[in-house]
């Protein structure tokens, strides 16, 4: 499928949504992400972030290398690390990093997405 303006922008708009949805389980404090009774909390971030990485992929080369700011590399790795936790690749999932990540780093990472450029279509050649 072509990457058009339009739909990259759409792709940022749902980027923007699942850092919006692991806001929401920020806000409810550390000790209920961490709460063993109940990992709906972990579950739910580990999902968004999951959607993070795909997304990146999605958004293209084009607009990753404009948007250099935003760390591509790590949106990416929580996502494999999450979603293959038996392949040997992988990182055993650490939920200390994923709290860190998704409390310090990812509101600054909506920020920037927010404030995204996107690269200029290519000019038609039709005369």
């Amino acid at each position: 499928m072509k990457m058009t303006p339009d739909r990259q922008r759409r792709l940022i708009g749902d980027l923007l949504r699942y850092c919006a949805e692991i806001a929401k389980v920020v806000r409810r404090g550390r000790e209920e992400f961490f709460d063993n009774s109940d990992v709906r909390n972990r579950a739910t971030v580990e999902h968004f972030l999951e959607l993070l990485g795909e997304g990146c992929e999605a958004v293209g080369q084009s607009f990753r290398s404009q948007n250099s700011g935003i760390p591509w590399p790590a949106l990416k790795r929580f996502r494999f690390d999450s979603a293959h936790p038996y392949d040997d690749a992988a990182h055993p999932v650490n939920y200390d990093e994923v709290w860190r990540f998704a409390a310090n780093d990812l509101p600054k990472i909506a920020r920037r997405l927010r404030r995204a450029t996107f690269p200029k279509p290519p000019r038609s050649s039709k005369p």
